[in-house]
């Protein structure tokens, strides 16, 4: 936390969260009775309202009645996120003091403790034990004493995940602070008075259901996550050197447990020091493959977010634990309640990221609009009155109640029952919706990221096969391993793993289940008894087929398990009989490459790793040293640090490993990519294997070209940038460029003009971010594959496209995707584990072919939101012009037509818009945004300006009746007006638009189904339509009566108002429908969209990036310019014709490449070469023609 000058208002300002995305400015308040006594009469004064204001903002009411103060003396602090929520918190101060002696304050925010630090002179937050070394934990092996574990409570406070449920009536109290609910408790009191409890008591009922179902539905979950996450348990404790068996809610960070053999839960997180184990942790990652633990060294930094390897995590099923030594498995205890990393998960349920999304903002916008627009209705109805003389009271009400004409009363209720239609429709295609508001978010998507192993691909690797090394130079591929005899390689097979046996059944990561199972060797965890060979009892001992006929055993006695940060493994192992130690490092290529002795690389390492990669293939790279003579069993398993291990490595060779696409995944991309939605990959594999992929897949197509980006910091702040082609427009990413020999003949078309695709690594995106913010939006804005990524560097990548104005999606299974999925405005988890509540949508199927349907119900419910709205808008309005037009000489409709037209024509229409199924396909053109655009404004006009018209036609005509009767304005009778011609031809004409709004605003195709499809809906309009008839040409006396409508002379005079009725909705409909709907949306807009230039950002960058002839910059970045006679695609033929001039020394117009049989082991080498942009060659051509 950092601490500014407040200048002469405040005296100190303070932060807390510094540099995290949880960073807020605190302000510290302290009790003021002058200020309490002057804030709650301004509350007394103002009827309240700064009270409801307070459920809004938070700091109004704490500025009432509180003064600014330093945070040591504070009785509250005000924060505020970078999401504009507020959040005011109690300070407390403890009984007893800090160690270093000063006092005990903190506060409570987002269920972390802020504890204040004199010394710091500022709020840090209270995580897990602090530590300098991993040997501190070693030191604590006899557990803590009672007097620290006192201390220890007193600071960290119970182990546990409480959820304390919210009273029901603060719930309700917040739910019907919201503005639309405070509206409608306006217009139902408004209506009461007048007596027009019929439709008062409709929108009562159905506030209070909609009240009561978020509420239901709020306990409901809260109750659900309560249920879920709480858990307890007896754990083994060490305290004072004693064991006891104690629960898990008394344990204090520094506690030592045991941990059991046996399958447990974790209750919190721990360090283990001693033994090893395996634990499933799908709750956490949503990875099914168990995990293993082992002990933290003695030598190394502690660092939490790093050695996860060491750490047992609180919710995590630890599946087996044992020690060699036959000592007890012991874990100090890190983190507990909230700080775990399950607290954590836990945290961003409860707190989740707001839903930012124009459509809701919009919405409240636009009641402060309607509710403007209705001042000047309110003079006028005012004026008339004045001037008619009516009574004071009369004419207060009367104005009064226009103003609940402007804002539709039933736009809650109705964006209710829309979200959970399209919710009920999600869940039975096998997607549950945590979040119903993500719906309409869904339905505006520009982007979808996609994982690749486990989303777009299978979890499983298969092993295809292994590439020796031998003196620096690789050996003919070996398809079967077992084929091979006991090498480095086979070694590396046996022994570089974290498998277990759990029940006598060997569990791990499948791909090293599978490795190991290829070579047929076994697996032993000695317990108890010695092995022969060994100088101790080795945690585990692999046995070759031929053991018993002088086979070695080989004893794993240290393992270091797979972690993403270091996109390695490895293990230290010794063979019987010996007193010599190895090393065996499995991982990434390039990691492993940079880490061996420059001469064990083999010369063709980059071409033999790209030419893999290219096929779609994943690589391994396999390194192995020897460690020296003098070092002991004690060295080998316990003392030397993970980095002194792993020196002076030699490379031993290459793991293929086969990745195939899911059922479906070509199929879903082909939809998204044909619909303009944009994929990308965000990827942890190797770059060209991510491109391969994405070619297989569809992302990338065969007539694009791939550009990879390349990124370097020199003098650690220039930042070099290089750019290659790695796929050229028109040919496979597989095919061997410069190389003949093969079986088909292969043209390289004349490249002139193409689609290219940006593809980089983590690294080179994490440089970019930081360096280039420029350069950072263009390559987000083109690129398509993003390899090696990180947990974090892919959530930055969602971010950095939220940033360009993209609306992004994002799938995942669920390991390491946990991060972006919360970033995406809509995550979608392939996984069920528990951590995947916090996507707002997971899918069943466990493939990406929910995607398209979570798109098409997006845009159903998205297109039957702004439906509903202009419906609504116009009920309101039409029936206010109506309205307004009878004021003129004093009428006004009856109760009974106001029941007619709110109950019996318009409250079931808007209420049955999300009852419209999605529509089969996703066009290219997603539905508006806003609703505050061009054509939705134009709409609701053009509605209200027609309805308007046809009033106008009809009052003239009533008035110009022989045997019309002017209406007497009676004072005393102001509510209730006695029937006239003209009032019953005005009300008759407002009854049919309400029946044509039901008609063309509802959503049908490309975003519903056409509405003859909706049977209910169907007959509710024909059933409308009926009634309007009805009542409009010969209603039953007693119907008459109670609409307040007088009958006419003549019969023909209620023919003619219902033909103008049908006039009317002819020419709505056509107007609507076919101008507005299909010529100007189709026609007309897309015209003047062409012509508007970039609105958006990315629109923006894409217009700069047309415009800049020297983008993308080909070759290095600070390479000389090309000569003005360049032409790159001679130079591009000429390059390649050099190339082959070894093999062939003429070259045709067409090229050979290797065909499809050919085996996927073979190895050809693949010169890298860099090309000049294609682009610059056809404006070259254009210029000299």
């Amino acid at each position: 936390m950092t601490k500014y000058s407040m200048g002469k208002k405040k005296t100190s300002a303070f932060r807390i969260n510094v540099g995290t995305e949880d960073e807020m400015p605190l302000e510290s308040f302290r009790w003021s009775i002058k200020r309490a006594i002057a804030g709650w009469v301004a509350v007394i004064l103002c009827a309240g309202i700064p009270l409801f204001l307070y459920s809004w903002r938070r700091s109004i009411l704490l500025r009432f009645t509180h003064a600014h103060c330093h945070p040591d003396v504070a009785h509250k602090v005000l924060l505020k996120d970078k999401y504009d929520r507020e959040y005011v918190e109690e300070v407390h101060r403890g009984d007893r003091p800090l160690k270093d002696g000063t006092n005990y304050i903190y506060f409570c925010n987002k269920r972390t403790k802020y504890v204040w630090k004199t010394d710091l002179q500022r709020f840090v937050a209270l995580d897990g034990l602090q530590v300098e070394s991993s040997s501190d934990f070693h030191d604590m092996s006899m557990g803590l004493s009672c007097m620290d574990v006192d201390y220890q409570k007193e600071l960290y406070g119970q182990n546990t995940l409480f959820i304390q449920m919210q009273p029901i009536y603060k719930l309700v109290l917040h739910e019907i602070s919201h503005p639309f609910y405070i509206y409608q408790i306006f217009i139902v009191l408004v209506w009461l008075t007048e007596l027009y409890y019929q439709f008062s008591v409709c929108i009562l009922v159905l506030s209070i259901i909609s009240v009561t179902v978020s509420v239901y539905q709020t306990r409901k979950q809260t109750r659900a996550i309560k249920e879920t996450v709480h858990s307890e348990s007896l754990v083994t404790v060490i305290r004072d050197g004693v064991e006891s068996k104690l629960s898990s809610k008394e344990l204090v960070p520094g506690d030592v447990i045991v941990v059991p053999e046996q399958e447990h839960i974790m209750e919190c997180d721990a360090v283990l020091i001693s033994g090893d184990c395996i634990a499933n942790e799908s709750m956490l990652t949503g990875e099914s493959s168990p995990v293993s633990k082992v002990p933290v060294s003695c030598a190394e930094n502690y660092v939490a977010t790093v050695e996860k390897k060491n750490i047992l995590f609180s919710g995590t099923v630890m599946l087996h634990s044992r020690s060699a030594d036959n000592q007890k498995v012991k874990a100090v205890v890190y983190r507990t309640g909230f700080s775990t990393l399950k607290g954590e998960l836990v945290r961003s349920i409860l707190y989740p990221k707001p839903v930012n999304f124009k459509l809701y903002t919009d919405l409240l916008k636009s009641t402060v609009v309607f509710l403007f627009i209705g001042i000047p209705a309110m003079i006028y109805t005012g004026v008339v009155f004045y001037r008619l003389g009516a009574f004071t009271q009369d004419i207060v009400i009367t104005v009064i109640d226009i103003a609940t004409f402007v804002v539709p009363p039933l736009l809650p209720a109705v964006l209710t029952s829309i979200n959970a239609a399209a919710q009920k429709r999600l869940k039975k295609e096998g997607v549950y919706c945590l979040n119903a508001s993500c719906i309409n978010l869904c339905g505006a998507l520009d982007v979808v990221c996609f994982d690749k192993t486990g989303t777009l691909t299978d979890d499983s690797l298969d092993l295809s096969g292994v590439i020796p090394s031998e003196n620096g130079v690789l050996q003919s591929p070996v398809p079967h391993p077992q084929d091979l005899p006991v090498c480095p390689m086979v070694v590396a097979l046996a022994t570089c793993h974290s498998l277990h046996l759990v029940n006598h059944r060997m569990v791990g990561y499948p791909l090293d289940v599978k490795a190991f199972e290829s070579i047929s060797w076994s697996l032993v965890e000695p317990k108890g008894k010695d092995i022969e060979g060994f100088e101790r009892i080795p945690p585990r001992v692999v046995k070759p087929p031929n053991s018993g006929e002088g086979g070695v055993n080989i004893a794993i006695l240290r393992q270091f398990p797979f972690e993403s940060q270091m996109q390695r493994s490895s293990v230290v192992i010794n063979a019987a009989g010996s007193k010599l130690f190895q090393v065996f490092v499995k991982g990434a290529p390039e990691v492993i490459r940079d880490m061996c002795h420059p001469e064990t690389v083999p010369a063709n390492f980059r071409e033999t790793l790209d030419g893999y990669a290219r096929k779609g293939l994943r690589i391994l790279a396999v390194a192995s040293n020897t460690l020296p003579e003098d070092t002991t069993w004690d060295k080998a398993q316990y003392m030397l640090t993970r980095v002194e291990l792993e020196q002076d490595l030699k490379f031993e060779g290459f793991l293929v490993l086969q990745n195939k696409l899911k059922a479906g995944t070509t199929g879903t991309i082909a939809v998204l990519e044909n619909a303009a939605i944009k994929t990308v990959m965000a990827t942890g594999d190797n770059l060209l294997t991510a491109i391969s992929v994405a070619c297989d897949c569809g992302m990338i197509r065969e007539s694009d070209a791939v550009i990879e980006v390349q990124a370097e910091l020199l003098n650690y702040r220039d930042l070099k940038v290089n750019y290659c082609y790695t796929k050229l427009p028109g040919l496979s990413e597989k095919l061997v460029l410069g190389h003949g020999g093969a079986i088909e003949d292969v043209s390289i078309p004349l490249l002139s003009d193409y689609t290219y695709h940006l593809a980089m690594d983590g690294k080179t995106f994490a440089l970019i971010r930081e360096h280039d913010k420029d350069l950072l939006r263009r390559i987000v804005l083109k690129g398509k594959v993003f390899a090696r990524m990180l947990p974090h560097t892919k959530l930055q990548l969602v971010e950095a496209l939220q940033e360009i104005g993209f609306q992004v999606g994002m799938c995942g299974d669920g390991a390491n995707d946990c991060g972006a999925l919360k970033a995406a405005h809509a995550g979608v988890s392939l996984s069920v584990a528990e951590a995947s509540v916090a996507s707002p949508f997971t899918a069943q199927k466990g493939n990406i072919q929910c995607v398209p349907d979570i798109i098409r119900e997006g845009r159903a419910t998205l297109a039957a939101t702004f439906g509903s709205f202009r419906y609504m808008v116009c009920y309101c309005f039409v029936l206010l012009m109506g309205v307004l037009y009878l004021f003129w000489d004093g009428q006004q409709p009856s109760e009974g037509a106001y029941v007619f037209i709110d109950i019996v024509v318009s409250f079931l229409p808007p209420m049955l818009f999300g009852t419209m199924e999605a529509f089969d396909k996703i066009t290219k053109r997603p539905p508006a945004k806003s609703i505050s655009n061009f054509l939705s404004i134009l709409s609701v006009l053009s509605f209200i300006l027609i309805q308007t018209a046809f009033h106008v036609l009809a009052h003239f005509f009533s008035v110009r009746q022989p045997w019309n009767e002017p209406f007497v304005f009676d004072k005393t009778r102001i509510h209730t007006s006695a029937p006239t011609y003209m009032c019953t031809a005005v009300l008759s004409i407002n009854c049919m638009p309400h029946v044509i709004a039901a008609v063309v605003f509802l959503p049908g195709p490309p975003y519903t189904k056409p509405m003859i499809t909706n049977k209910l809906y169907m007959a509710v309009v024909v059933f409308e339509f009926l009634a309007v008839s009805y009542v409009i040409l010969y209603p039953a006396p007693f119907i008459r009566d109670y609409i307040n409508f007088r009958e006419a002379p003549q019969f023909q005079f209620h023919v003619v108002i219902y033909m103008l009725s049908l006039l009317n909705f002819s020419i709505s409909y056509l107007w609507e429908v076919y101008f507005i709907q299909h010529f100007l949306y189709h026609k007309i807009q897309p015209a003047l969209r062409g012509m508007r230039g970039p609105i958006h950002v990315y629109e923006k960058i894409e217009r700069e990036l047309s415009l800049d002839t020297k983008w993308p910059p080909m070759g290095k970045a600070d390479s000389e310019p090309a000569s003005p006679d360049y032409d790159p695609d001679i130079a591009l033929f000429r390059d390649s014709i050099i190339r082959r001039q070894p093999e062939t020394p003429t070259m045709p117009l067409s090229r050979k490449f290797p065909g499809a049989d050919v085996h996927e082991m073979n190895i050809y080498e693949r010169p890298s070469v860099t090309f000049k942009t294609f682009r610059q060659s056809e404006r070259r051509r254009h210029n000299e023609s």
